[in-house]
């Protein structure tokens, strides 16, 4: 980012399935944070302008100052605190909170590229989003219960 020239002239890419209207890019997964997603795989991100737009339990591309690239599911928490809280697929790792002002660009997540086939756990992943949007969901309805006690 102490070049916008290059971050300017970064190529943007089209398929045949995806919107002539919308800018795309492609970043390449590294590490197993995001599992059963590959490492090595690129995933293809939509560029969002507007960041109150994105949908808490959704996965994005996150450019930041301190971490680069990070591809995790978004809990958007910029209006109540100002922050994204950012969590990874792989339960071994946790969530953790970065500041807008630390945040240069996101990426709507669109679909990803392999050389492998994802792990068999997809069960596992698909009743952990589950309960990830169920654990909002209660967050949500918690702070309306609180609000109309007081």
């Amino acid at each position: 980012y102490a070049d916008p020239e290059y971050i300017r002239e970064l190529p943007v890419f089209q398929l045949p399935f995806l919107s002539k209207n919308k800018k795309y890019r492609a970043f390449q997964v590294k590490g197993d944070s995001m599992l059963p997603v590959p490492e090595d795989s690129w995933i293809t991100g939509e560029f969002v302008q507007d960041w109150h737009t994105l949908v808490s339990g959704k996965p994005y591309i996150v450019l930041t100052l301190n971490d680069g690239v990070v591809f995790k599911i978004v809990e958007n928490l910029i209006q109540e605190e100002g922050i994204l809280r950012l969590h990874s697929l792989n339960t071994l790792y946790g969530p953790y909170d970065v500041p807008v002002s630390e945040i240069r660009e996101i990426w709507r997540f669109v679909n990803f590229i392999s050389k492998e086939i994802p792990a068999s756990d997809t069960l596992d992943v698909s009743f952990r989003k589950v309960f990830y949007e169920l654990k909002l969901e209660l967050k949500q309805i918690r702070k309306k219960v609180e609000g109309i006690s007081q």
